[in-house]
């Protein structure tokens, strides 16, 4: 349950825990739990400014307080806040004004105008310059328990996945696409590329959607294809958000795809109807690495798939237009392409499924070692 509109804190002691949580990891977790089980509640300040550590890497200073909302929605004496610091002069020099303006938080955060406080730090320099300012309680953290920094973690989020929260985790998830033409093993491909790295993956929302309405591909009209959209989408997204993700995530199908399909079957008109749509759920999409496959097997009727695309010139067009989609989104550098051959001397793997699924394997792990100098099995 959201607590953005949550009741202000009771009680006669009241612990203030703050910081810039970008990202907040375990160790935060645990000072704020001290905070809360120590005191009657426990104010988290949230603090920040436009080009700070967070939001250098994306984590500006309000999806840190969303995701610090949504990390103690079911906490009812933990208030979530946010100090906005760009008027405010930068570290050390605007402890006065920071203090004023954490003093304001705190009294609009607070029921009982005659609480405690008792400050929650990490740094022995904010104790001493606290102490010169205040007559609170301030109490300094015992961090070796837990030693990890939010710096490693945006050093190398994936080493240290485990010590993230769970509604950070899904900002620094390396998502993975697969994408190509119908009929080429790619729902095959992730779900073996998924498993092989104990990862969550997602089916193709479009093949789900036509089972379910018993209908074919050249049937589905424009309300269908905003279905197919928003389903991916949030098929894509509520993965990345589990907590199966270790990390890696694989897709089969985004809105890049459903977009390049409803451009194929859709009038102009309807298609213009969906696009302003489709181009926003493109931009929120974040993909670390695209791998394309193309039309290199045999297209095999499963009843579902239009088979007026069948043939190899129209199967190679519609591969084409994929690679002009994330040309178009400025995504080429993330595109890997598996462009194998047959393995026609092969009996075993003639349309090299199997080659195609280790050289994608070791795209992966080249990507991941080369990125994070994390070696994966």
């Amino acid at each position: 349950m959201s607590k953005l509109f949550t009741e202000k804190l009771d009680g006669e002691h009241i612990g203030v825990v703050f910081g810039t949580f970008a990202p907040a990891h375990l160790g935060h977790y645990q000072n704020i739990i001290q905070a809360k089980r120590e005191t009657d509640g426990c104010l988290v300040i949230v603090s920040g400014y436009n080009g700070d550590r967070g939001d250098l890497i994306g984590l500006d200073l309000y999806k840190r307080f969303r995701y610090m909302r949504e990390l103690f929605a079911e906490e009812e004496n933990v208030f979530v806040t946010m100090l906005d610091e760009n008027e405010i002069s930068r570290y050390p020099d605007g402890w006065n004004d920071w203090l004023n303006s954490a003093n304001n938080l705190i009294n609009s955060s607070c029921r009982n105008p005659h609480r405690l406080i008792t400050w929650y730090v990490g740094e022995k320099e904010y104790r001493e310059e606290l102490l010169k300012r205040t007559e609170d309680l301030v109490i300094l953290l015992d961090r070796s328990n837990l030693e990890i920094s939010a710096t490693e973690i945006r050093e190398n989020p994936l080493k240290n996945w485990d010590y993230i929260t769970r509604p950070f985790r899904h900002h620094f998830s390396t998502n993975i696409l697969i994408m190509g033409s119908a009929s080429n093993g790619k729902t095959t491909l992730v779900r073996d590329l998924a498993r092989s790295f104990g990862s969550p993956f997602t089916d193709e929302y479009a093949r789900r959607y036509e089972e379910e309405s018993n209908i074919r591909d050249e049937e589905l009209g424009v309300v269908d294809f905003n279905y197919l959209a928003s389903g991916q989408f949030e098929n894509n997204r509520n993965t990345i958000k589990s907590a199966s993700n270790n990390g890696l995530f694989f897709a089969d199908t985004d809105v890049m795809v459903t977009k390049v399909y409803a451009k194929y079957y859709l009038s102009d008109d309807d298609y213009k109807k969906l696009e302003g749509t489709y181009n926003l759920l493109i931009e929120r999409q974040k993909w670390d690495m695209i791998i394309v496959v193309p039309p290199i097997t045999k297209y095999v009727n499963d009843n579902y798939r239009d088979m007026s695309y069948s043939d190899d010139e129209s199967r190679w067009r519609m591969h084409e237009e994929f690679i002009q989609e994330i040309k178009n989104n400025g995504l080429e550098d993330k595109m890997y392409i598996i462009d194998g051959d047959f393995n026609e001397n092969n009996i075993y793997d003639s349309e090299g499924f199997y080659s195609r699924y280790c050289r994608a394997r070791h795209i992966v792990k080249d990507y991941v070692k080369e990125t994070y100098g994390v070696k994966l099995i």
